[in-house]
């Protein structure tokens, strides 16, 4: 294997993350878990709370983000095969995150992205996964709702 295959390869590698950026912001989960006031953060594509700045960024704005990030991993594909390594190592890194995974919890994440939840299903949801007992229902939504207004997001 040469260099000028390694860099192929990490070509190939980084066009699918970009790729992969632009469908996972912009999709059914990404939706989901903005009614509960989180996004899928960009570097890593995991969830993590919405800010109101976040929210209420224009779209020239994202899309001037989304270049930056893309363009600035481009320059990174030169290293060749450390490029391939670290891509390699990143995606075992995901799997092996999800691989104990409950059933519950895969069963919820399967759910998240591919039902488009109200948001009293999605607080539903949340409890069963966080053993939380469905007589607290009515508490849970109240304090949900009052943490998202206190983050001026609803």
């Amino acid at each position: 294997m040469d260099y000028e295959t390694g860099v192929l390869i990490a070509l190939l590698l980084w066009a699918f993350n970009a790729i992969m950026v632009i469908v996972n912001v912009n999709s059914q989960f990404e939706r989901n878990i903005r009614k509960i006031g989180m996004r899928l953060s960009w570097l890593t594509l995991q969830p993590k709370p919405l800010s109101v700045e976040a929210k209420n960024r224009s779209w020239w704005k994202n899309v001037g983000k989304y270049l930056f990030l893309t363009l600035f991993g481009l320059p990174w594909t030169l290293l060749s095969w450390l490029y391939v390594a670290m891509a390699a190592g990143m995606f075992l890194w995901r799997w092996s995150k999800t691989s104990g995974t409950p059933q519950a919890i895969k069963e919820y994440r399967w759910k998240l992205r591919n039902q488009d939840l109200d948001f009293d299903t999605l607080l539903r949801e949340t409890m069963k996964v966080s053993d939380k007992s469905p007589s607290e229902f009515d508490q849970f939504r109240a304090d949900t709702i009052a943490d998202l207004k206190a983050r001026g997001l609803r």
